[in-house]
């Protein structure tokens, strides 16, 4: 036992030597995107199978832009200008509000994640409103007392029982002006310390529940809440459906790259342009007894 286990960590050690070897002969850009494409999940949709019941599928034009995408090299056919006025590159797309492209990202995310948390938890729901405050006090001002402020996902039971668990889903873009240079480990820790600092308090001392973000880059990773997440989610949703856990979390991981890929291509390659209808008669018994006259 004990030489199996040195064997397997002589070949990690030759692994680590190939990627430093790799890694010194990149440019800095290129070296970044490449620690990016190393994220636990980054590659999943690589080595899918593309069953399209599953929604593991890309079209061609999704396929080639996303490993364009995946080593920075420039995309073909974008427009010059954005339709908010701004130069059109893929960094401006991926963080322009105009088209709500970027709130689908995050809806689309955790719908299918509600989805999956229903199967294993009672008491799921999207968007629950926080109890109001009353006379309590949040230690810090990032800290949210809004009457209204509301989570993206509770689920009843999901850590422990009795114990309701409340998700925050964000879909950050890991190349965002703001994020440039940063490692994505560092951003995903940033995002999750900047959630907790808005809803932990209010969570654990108001509602008696737990709170966790989860967070997603347009990479395909996620921070470490977030894979603490995923582990636990694959461990229910396997003892549930009676399947090995090595294949459930792998095909969470992959289901998950596939929705932030295709919400990437949609915010790069979908319209942005407002679409003015003409007025239309809509009385349809009408339009089909006009049209039985005229035959």
């Amino acid at each position: 036992m004990a030489a199996f286990s040195d064997k397997n960590e002589s070949r990690r050690d030759v692994a680590r030597g190939g990627f430093q070897g790799i890694d010194a002969s990149l440019n800095p850009e290129l070296l970044r995107l490449t620690q990016q494409a190393r994220d636990k999940g980054a590659s999943s949709w690589l080595n899918a199978i593309p069953l399209k019941d599953q929604g593991l599928t890309l079209n061609k034009q999704e396929f080639r832009d996303s490993l364009r995408l995946r080593y920075n090299l420039p995309l073909q056919d974008l427009p010059s200008t954005c339709a908010c006025g701004e130069l059109f590159n893929v960094s401006h797309a991926l963080s322009c509000k105009k088209g709500g492209f970027v709130a689908q990202r995050h809806d689309g995310v955790r719908n299918l994640l509600t989805s999956l948390l229903s199967k294993v938890c009672k008491n799921v729901q999207v968007e629950p409103h926080l109890q109001p405050l009353d006379n309590e006090v949040m230690n810090l001002k990032s800290a949210t007392t809004s009457s209204d402020a509301r989570l993206d996902v509770k689920a009843g039971g999901f850590w422990s029982r009795g114990v309701t668990a409340f998700f925050d889903v964000r879909a950050s873009h890991v190349n965002s002006k703001t994020n440039q240079g940063k490692p994505t480990a560092a951003i995903f820790k940033e995002q999750e310390s900047e959630k907790k600092r808005k809803y932990q308090q209010r969570v654990l001392e108001v509602e008696m529940g737990s709170f966790t973000p989860l967070i997603f880059g347009t990479n395909g990773g996620m921070g470490e809440e977030c894979k603490m997440f995923m582990k636990h989610l694959a461990e229910k949703l396997a003892e549930k459906d009676v399947e090995g856990y090595p294949i459930v979390i792998g095909w969470l991981r992959t289901r998950i790259s596939f929705e932030i890929l295709k919400s990437v291509n949609t915010s790069i390659r979908g319209s942005r342009q407002p679409f003015f209808r003409r007025e239309v008669v809509d009385d349809f018994k009408v339009n089909c007894t006009a049209a039985d006259l005229l035959l």
